[in-house]
């Protein structure tokens, strides 16, 4: 049975898609790599290629503002007559449950795992040893247990190259067995190597805020490593903060080692998990204009008008040890 699979642009998207091709058998006949905050639109513009039985959606969370147009390129792919499966570990609102299955779509949300570690409970194979231990990796910190070492290299992997092809490529690799090899060494050795420079550069990038005697820190995008979830922990670790916020234009995305951000981001019509969550936030042409030639004061102050006020607003909420 030929299918879609249409999964988040990261390693834990990609585990997904490689622990479902395992389960089943077979690699999907076209991989769609987004955003959560792009999947309503995908799925009203996805060209359904004759022979295809089934489209499976992992690793991408719902939100209010994308709800609707989410339902209707739902339908619209089910009247060519195709099954609809989708795995997700994010936060989702009974509502939304209630919307995305009334459309038709077998709905498994499952926050006590990563999304790779929703499709193995689901569709795996109790002896897939490969696939055990690339859920084990990508949980470790997807989720943020930190358990498992390979975690950290096969992150680095995934992300060092953002292209699409790059990432169908380590589903291929995924899927035929492999976990590690000397082509994942030289790339790690490389990837550390550019992590390390970057580290350097990163404090212009960033403004410290107090709220409610919490340090809040919040970001501009950088070119280049390390990684948002990397930054995150070294500045929270440098300046204090027990809250990341970092925009790099188009997008927001929220950090915390305690708190819970998700509330943050939902004011903003976005979502996620309560210690790591995101919204769309487009900056002003003119300040990411500035941005671009190395002035970053207008952008960075802009997005603290924005979301500091949010999150006086809301307040801090610690996340109890699990509930992740």
């Amino acid at each position: 049975m030929d299918y879609y699979a249409i999964v988040h642009n990261d390693f834990d998207g990609t585990a997904s898609a490689s622990v479902y091709a395992r389960s089943i058998g077979y690699l999907p006949r076209k991989v769609f790599f987004t955003e959560p905050t792009q999947l309503p639109q995908l799925l009203n513009t996805l060209i359904i290629e004759d022979g295809i039985k089934k489209v499976v959606i992992a690793d991408l969370g719902m939100n209010q503002n994308g709800l609707q147009e989410a339902i209707s390129g739902l339908k619209k792919i089910k009247r060519f007559n195709v099954e609809i499966e989708w795995y997700d570990h994010h936060v989702w609102k009974d509502e939304w449950k209630t919307a995305i299955s009334n459309a038709g779509v077998k709905l498994v949300v499952d926050t006590s795992t990563c999304a790779a570690g929703v499709v193995f409970k689901n569709v795996g194979k109790s002896d897939d040893e490969v696939s055990k231990k690339l859920v084990s990796a990508d949980c470790s910190v997807d989720i943020w247990l930190h358990n498992d070492p390979m975690g950290e290299k096969l992150r680095r992997i995934v992300e060092n190259n953002r292209d699409y092809s790059w990432k169908e490529y380590l589903i291929k690799k995924f899927f035929n067995g492999v976990i590690w090899d000397e082509e994942f060494e030289n790339i790690l050795e490389d990837v550390i190597d550019k992590e390390l420079k970057g580290y350097s550069k990163l404090m212009k990038y960033v403004k410290v805020y107090e709220v409610d005697g919490i340090k809040v820190a919040v970001a501009i995008r950088w070119k280049g490593p390390p990684d948002i979830s990397y930054a995150a922990q070294y500045i929270m670790a440098r300046t204090g903060a027990n809250v990341f916020v970092s925009a790099n234009g188009k997008s927001i995305s929220f950090r915390s080692d305690r708190y819970d951000v998700r509330q943050f981001a939902l004011k903003l019509g976005g979502g996620g998990h309560p210690l790591a969550a995101g919204a769309s936030l487009r900056i002003p042409l003119i300040y990411r204009i500035f941005r671009k030639i190395g002035i970053i004061g207008p952008s960075l102050n802009w997005v603290s008008n924005k979301v500091i006020p949010i999150i006086q607003e809301v307040k801090f909420k610690q996340v109890e040890v699990g509930k992740t």
